[in-house]
């Protein structure tokens, strides 16, 4: 896949001012931002994540802390305001949020959008913060959900891919639940098999975009997570999917009980083998069947899965196969993190996904704005210096939230402080 046009070849966007107005404990702020490090300080509880979060909705689309746009709004008002402007190339690309109660009005350069979401792919961000070793440590829904807004990264398409196949899977659910309650569902056996012919298509390109994502992710966090640990420890990184063994020879599949895939997504891939984690120093396995999954063996597998599975996910009332069951498997010494890794090698792990996600980012939109919360406080010396070192070499507009300025292992080119 190649990268998308950038806005302008040298030039990223970076956001140079923002406004809140009873967005949580903020009200009637305002900050401005230079392109380089920018520190925003103060105790505990003052709003330092909130900014971060106001930047992220206006960059992303969505908050990484709240589910409903709702939650931001403080506990005394009826609704929050954000205004935001992004610049680049001597141009300016200004934002603005308004929820209510009942009603949300979004608007980029003063042109009305239906949803917030729109505003994702244009000024890209990245947030590191602490609780990010549940990135490691939890379910696999939390790596997915990684995945694929990284994936979005890449192309428009795959957002749509990734929107279409989550509504046909919440149908097609709500089929199996009819039928596992009644004994019949509305629309009868002809809907249930045309939900699950869309289902297969759409998860085998989905499956095709994750696969080849996974194949150009994993040896850049390998190699982050090496820095990180100063050389003297390594991980691999593969992509698990719940369909089958093998996909050289569809006729004599084994199916599996376990979440195994081992297939590529296009020819010029490398080889890609996520069974267990043996794998070489650059991410892919070494002990795989190898060999090339098209879009449609992906798809004749995930049919031929499904026709297996009717008898019991009707008895379930659930789909129980697709790209929505899948994992990312990080491991160590042969097993995954999440339930041998340390806290460092977590932490290190997390912070290694993270930066994958800023080179994808770069590589497909443009440089992200980078929001770090506090992620000093929980390394040790060796990796504090080493995080450091990567966040200069990215060259992007940082925002680091951080109680003690002083402990930041470089310097600031602008101060925010929260307890003026």
């Amino acid at each position: 896949m190649e990268p998308a046009e950038p806005w302008r070849e040298g030039l990223y966007p970076v956001i140079s001012s923002l406004s809140l107005a009873h967005v949580r404990s903020l009200d009637g702020r305002e900050y401005r931002f230079v392109p380089g490090i920018n520190v925003i300080h103060g105790k505990n509880g003052c709003g330092k994540t909130t900014v971060l979060e106001a930047v992220h909705l206006l960059a992303q689309g969505f908050s990484f802390r709240a589910h409903d746009l709702k939650e931001l709004i403080a506990w005394n008002a009826n609704e929050m305001i954000l205004r935001g402007a992004f610049e680049y190339d001597g141009r300016e690309l200004a934002r603005a949020v308004q929820v209510g109660r009942y009603k949300n009005i979004v608007k980029e350069n003063g042109e009305p959008l239906r949803a917030v979401s729109q505003f994702f792919g244009k000024a890209p961000a990245v947030i590191m913060q602490p609780s990010d070793i549940e990135l490691l440590r939890s379910a696999p829904e939390i790596r997915r959900r990684w995945l694929d807004e990284i994936l979005c990264f890449r192309s428009a398409s795959n957002a749509k891919v990734l929107r279409d196949y989550r509504r046909v899977l919440q149908q097609r659910n709500q089929w199996l639940r009819q039928f596992k309650k009644d004994g019949a569902a509305l629309g009868g056996e002809d809907l249930f098999h045309v939900l699950t012919d869309q289902l297969v298509a759409l998860g085998a390109k989905l499956w095709a975009a994750r696969i080849s994502l996974s194949n150009e992710i994993s040896p850049i966090i390998t190699g982050y997570y090496r820095r990180l640990s100063g050389g003297v420890d390594t991980i691999t990184c593969n992509y698990k999917s719940s369909i089958l063994k093998d996909l050289d020879a569809l006729d004599a599949a084994v199916f599996m009980d376990e979440n195994e895939l081992e297939a590529v997504a296009a020819e010029s891939s490398p080889q890609y083998v996520p069974e267990g984690c043996d794998a070489g120093e650059n991410g892919a396995g070494q002990n795989g069947a190898g060999g090339n999954a098209s879009e449609e063996m992906l798809k004749n597998a995930f049919a031929e899965k499904l026709a297996g599975l009717e008898f019991i996910e009707k008895l379930q009332g659930i789909t129980m196969s697709g790209p929505h069951k899948d994992d990312l498997a990080l491991c160590a010494s042969g097993y995954e993190m999440r339930s041998v890794g340390s806290q460092g090698q977590c932490r290190s792990a997390a912070i290694a996904m993270r930066f994958a996600a800023v080179d994808v980012a770069a590589r497909y939109l443009t440089k992200p704005v980078l929001l770090l919360d506090d992620i000093f406080a929980e390394l040790d010396v060796d990796r504090r210096g080493a995080v450091a070192s990567l966040i200069r070499e990215k060259d992007c507009q940082v925002l680091i939230a951080t109680p003690q300025v002083e402990e930041l292992p470089f310097k600031a080119d602008a101060e925010i402080s929260l307890s003026d």
